[in-house]
């Protein structure tokens, strides 16, 4: 059987067509390495700011249940278009919602909290050597609603999905080419890291830095499993953390 390898694409990785075939080709370079690529994938740009500026432009507070049915939208169509192109070039995807692969929650809308996968359909997807695409951030409650975990959640569900499916790592997707100790946007002398330990990964991630869900990086550790930073241009590892 093939390895399986969780990857999770950032939404800045996926906001335009040269952007989707650059992952479609990482996801190609992987399942020709007998992987086999579970991807997660958030709203692609500034879709899920877009769709939110829609609902606060009609209330100055929308209902709470409706902006989860609104922004889980950004992560279909994410899925879906990734999808279409993996499928254009002959390679077997298939795009699924959190809701889909059962992924259930909390009933709280706006910032739920996994509390299991409840289906077998994502495996049976992988036992038919299918390239599952899944809308991170979202799943379902337990009452049985549409519902998105907090901000940034995608990463969590990532590590989660992957803790499920028995994966040793995850490999994160992002717009810059690892994590570094200071920023390097404003420092020259910024380094990049090439490995780190969680504990300081995740001081970062609650000091502000927007490389990985705090939450995420927690879960990581407590299944031990790796996390590595990928440059969207070259499908290269630059920080691995562990």
């Amino acid at each position: 059987m093939k390895e399986i390898s969780v990857i999770k694409f950032g939404g800045n990785t996926l906001a335009n067509k040269a952007k989707i075939l650059l992952a479609v080709n990482l996801i190609k370079q992987r399942y020709l390495q007998n992987i086999l690529p579970v991807i997660v994938a958030s709203a692609n740009g500034n879709m899920t700011d877009i769709l939110l500026d829609n609902a606060y432009s009609l209330s100055d507070e929308p209902n709470k249940r409706e902006l989860d049915m609104l922004i889980t939208t950004g992560e279909r169509i994410s899925v879906a278009l990734l999808s279409i192109a993996l499928n254009n070039i002959d390679l077997p995807a298939v795009s699924l919602t959190g809701s889909q692969i059962g992924l259930t929650t909390t009933a709280k809308h706006n910032g739920a909290e996994i509390t299991a996968i409840t289906s077998d359909r994502l495996q049976r997807e992988i036992n038919m050597n299918h390239i599952p695409i899944i809308a991170g951030f979202q799943g379902i409650g337990e009452n049985k609603e549409i519902t998105t975990l907090k901000r940034g959640g995608s990463d969590l569900s990532a590590v989660y999905i992957a803790s499920k499916l028995g994966a040793k790592y995850v490999e994160m997707v992002k717009d810059v080419d690892g994590v570094y100790n200071k920023d390097p946007n404003i420092h020259t002398d910024a380094k990049k890291l090439n490995l780190m330990d969680f504990d300081v990964m995740y001081k970062l991630a609650l000091d502000g830095a927007n490389v990985l869900h705090p939450d995420a990086i927690k879960l990581a550790k407590e299944k031990n499993i790796e996390i590595r930073i990928v440059y969207y241009k070259t499908g290269e590892i630059g920080t691995v953390i562990k």
